[in-house]
């Protein structure tokens, strides 16, 4: 269903919006709930700095470089990783007759339980452990529910800017005739961040301190 406005008008993209940042929220929020069950089970390992940063090393080294790899997709040196996007692909947007609210959920779920979920950002690794530090089931859904709905806030005002079906498919044909530019320009950004984040890894981990 729409979360860009065709026929259905604002009242099927606001449902289409709705179903969407529910399944964002609920697999963030269940995962909210793992998390705090894990620390309430391991309490005294997730105090541990020492252990902390024995789980902390081996994410953060596979995080960098799947994401300079991701970059070198993106420069074209090997075989991309990141799916393509053409003007075709509206047909299977939302706001077709091929959408439905099923798979409008799906598509937040998918969303949630991939790039939300996985994530190496410091302010989400410090909910994390803060949820896991808690131990507590209603702190957890909520606080990891809180950030589920702040990942699809964006998604959400993005689609209401697109207002008319239309400006999707402008949208779409203006990408896929910017395609190598904004494949480079993909690669810069994860290049940039795959460098950062094993940098952190570098500092905070492999340089004894002083």
């Amino acid at each position: 269903m729409p979360l860009v406005r065709g026929r259905g008008g604002k009242a099927e993209w606001l449902k289409s919006a709705l179903v969407l940042a529910i399944g964002m929220v609920a697999v963030t929020a269940v995962w909210g709930v793992l998390v705090a069950l894990a620390g309430a089970a391991f309490a005294d390992f997730f105090r541990s700095s020492r252990n902390m940063g024995l789980i902390m090393q081996p994410v953060l080294l596979v995080m960098g470089a799947l994401m300079l790899v991701i970059a070198l997709g993106e420069f074209g040196l090997i075989r991309r990783m990141l799916p393509e996007l053409h003007p075709v692909a509206v047909q299977g947007l939302p706001g077709t007759a091929a959408w439905s609210y099923g798979r409008t959920a799906l598509l937040g779920v998918a969303i949630a339980a991939t790039f939300g979920i996985v994530c190496t950002l410091p302010p989400y690794l410090a909910l994390l452990l803060s949820v896991a530090v808690v131990g507590s089931v209603a702190y957890g859904a909520l606080a990891l529910g809180a950030y589920g709905l702040g990942l699809a806030t964006p998604i959400l005002l993005g689609s209401a800017a697109l207002g008319p079906a239309g400006r999707a498919t402008r949208l779409l044909d203006w990408l896929a005739a910017k395609r190598d530019a904004l494949h480079v320009a993909q690669g810069i950004l994860f290049a940039a961040l795959g460098a950062l984040v094993l940098v952190f890894f570098w500092v905070r981990y492999a340089v004894p301190p002083p």
